[in-house]
């Protein structure tokens, strides 16, 4: 985990922002190394559970006057060391990057395929430049105050080492899951997130930034056949799994019921092939039991562990766990199930994670634009392929609202209906969207245009970043195989037909490429519902939100709950309050609970950071 400040004017001493960023990104037994070079001052933070040393965060290059620091990883290398003069031998990664950066300038990155944040401090040119990877794996986010730039890998420390006492906090970013929003901006209206696939460079001229990959220029392959797209497309995933997979580490992977995570998890496991115990990690609960007649997606989990020789791992919440994990909002970012599964990787001692985030918009992409790009591109017989004649409902259905309302910009009633009553308990001036997200979400002609939209809006990497720090903090670190540029660039070159197959089954890719690898009860599965896990929710909820509904009263004291319309959340309680069986009780309950998050988030952001014993 990276931190530092550039400052254009020369400075003595470590400054007391500096000091008090080192402070807020601080955890019980990390190592930190400070660094100070020129008009340069930060450091880095290790895990002791982690296999990163020195050299795998810092180098220094005092012929050319060149720093490099960077968190995270190049899967490239191989590559990249064959590419330059081998008379340098095999280098540390930022020695590495040191240089090509010398030998090719900003652009080195477009070399580069990894999950990294990466600062170089050229001394000569008096100049900082920030690198943010393809995706937005790795986080990095930066603030400009008087002559100084800042920056931090851990986005909430950067915020709160800068947030001013008494000034409001921008919840926004916060409370995505309830409206779009723009996930570039932060709790700290002066700290902004590098966007992935950007890099800044920062002198006395100024701050740049700059778009450095560039999805969007990748042409559409109108002669891909299906077969060669599946053999090429599996080949490209076996390799985003190998070259992920680093043998310093001690592996599990997330394990669902469904096929993404499932392929990502199988893969990973050939790959630890002399690994002893290799752990399948499920967001499934042990202590719930589905409503009869439905799907146990524990079954499905237990079928893939045996196929493949992994061991499944369930985690276990209880109610006063949930307490706990809400308390801790501010350094889980209210991801309260995947700290139960940080939990148990530790017990086992796993420090990486494989997880199959990011199939849905890509590999295993759905049927959003596709019916759009059959439909204007004249493709009938595929399409009445997908959508046969004898469902005429459904192909009215499908050309109303896949097709005609995306492209018109039309917002279905229906939909509107939810937004609205998703922010029922918000009051009327917070209910607005960031409308460029709030389109992409929604309008759209094609299916590349819908993949860009969903890599633009920045929500996958909302969620990797999340983790990045969190993990980081638990000697943890994760890998995102459909999250390769590679196999996003080739996504985007594949023409919508060679995604059907027939009218029973989307998502084709991994459905036709892991026979053999998954359970055919997985390969077929339609649908992701889990009811073990939401069976537990439910069951849960109430009783949770009948603790924290006595602590309303404090809510209402938090000026960063702002947005929150307690007369109506209120009203609400009353309502449970005369009627137990009061219908619209789920989402009184729901209200109370997400807000005790931000509550907790929002009240430990603000609190004074404290000197600790350990940070020099």
């Amino acid at each position: 985990m990276l931190y530092g400040e550039f400052s254009l004017v020369p400075f003595g001493q470590k400054s007391a922002s500096v000091r008090r960023l080192q402070k807020t990104m601080n955890w019980a037994g990390c190592i930190h190394h400070q660094v100070t070079y020129g008009n340069f001052s930060g450091g880095f933070f290790l895990h002791p559970h982690l296999p990163f040393t020195v050299e795998d965060c810092l180098y220094i290059d005092t012929d050319n006057d060149l720093l490099v620091l960077m968190s995270g990883s190049v899967y490239n290398r191989f590559e990249i060391d064959r590419d330059i003069d081998r008379k340098l031998g095999v280098l540390p990664l930022p020695a590495l990057i040191a240089n090509i950066f010398l030998r090719k300038g900003p652009s080195f990155v477009n070399t580069l395929n990894g999950d990294f944040s990466i600062a170089i401090y050229q001394g000569r040119d008096n100049m900082l430049s920030l690198f943010r990877d393809h995706v937005g794996v790795n986080p990095l986010a930066y603030t400009l105050q008087d002559n100084s730039l800042f920056f931090s890998f851990d986005i909430i420390g950067l915020c709160r080492a800068f947030h001013e006492e008494g000034k409001r906090m921008n919840m926004d970013p916060i409370i995505s899951i309830y409206k779009p929003v723009d996930m570039t901006l932060t709790p700290n209206e002066k700290v902004l997130k590098l966007k992935a696939g950007h890099f800044l460079q920062f002198n006395s001229d100024g701050i740049i930034t700059k778009k450095y990959w560039e999805p969007e220029r990748v042409k559409t392959d109108n002669n891909l056949s299906q077969p060669q797209m599946l053999a090429e497309i599996k080949a490209l995933l076996q390799d985003a799994v190998h070259i992920r997979a680093d043998p310093r580490f001690n592996a599990g992977a997330h394990l669902s019921g469904g096929f993404d995570s499932s392929t990502v998890a199988v893969l990973a496991r050939k790959e630890y092939a002399n690994q002893t115990r290799f752990y399948g990690y499920s967001w499934s609960p042990d202590n719930s039991t589905p409503d009869e007649h439905e799907l146990d997606e524990r079954e499905l989990v237990k079928k893939t562990c045996q196929m493949s020789g992994i061991i499944p791992a369930f985690i276990h919440v209880e109610v006063q766990d949930f307490v706990k994990l809400t308390e801790n909002s501010l350094n889980n970012f209210t991801y309260f199930y995947e700290e139960k599964v940080l939990e148990l990787a530790k017990q086992q001692k796993n420090n990486l994670l494989f997880s199959g985030w990011g199939g849905d918009e890509f590999i295993s992409f759905g049927s959003s634009g596709v019916d759009s790009d059959l439909f204007f591109n004249f493709q009938w017989k595929t399409f009445f392929k997908k959508n046969p004649l004898n469902k005429p409902k459904k192909i009215i259905s499908y050309l109303l609202y896949r097709i005609l309302f995306p492209a018109i910009g039309f917002v279905p009633f229906g939909v509107r209906k939810s937004y609205k009553d998703t922010l029922r308990f918000f009051k009327k001036e917070a209910r607005g969207f960031h409308q460029e997200t709030y389109n992409r979400y929604n309008f759209y002609r094609s299916r590349r245009e819908y993949q860009l939209s969903m890599l633009y809006t920045y929500h996958l990497a909302e969620r990797t970043e999340c983790w990045a720090i969190t993990g980081y903090r638990n000697g943890v670190v994760y890998r995102y195989p459909l999250l390769d540029k590679r196999i996003i660039e080739y996504m985007l070159k594949v023409p919508s037909k060679a995604l059907v197959k027939d009218s029973k089954y989307t998502r084709i890719i991994l459905r036709e490429i892991t026979e053999g690898l998954l359970p055919e009860e997985v390969r077929w599965r339609v649908g992701k519902w889990d009811p073990a896990f939401f069976s537990l929710v439910h069951k849960q909820s109430k009783e949770r939100g009948m603790l924290f509904m006595r602590e309303i009263a404090e809510f209402k004291t938090n000026p960063n709950l702002y947005f929150v319309d307690f007369d109506e959340l209120e009203i609400g309680v009353k309502k449970i309050q005369e009627n137990p069986d009061y219908p619209e009780s789920s989402k009184v309950i729901g209200a109370i609970v997400a807000f005790k998050m931000y509550h907790e988030f929002s009240k430990r952001y603000v609190e004074k950071i404290e000197e600790r014993e350990n940070v020099s």
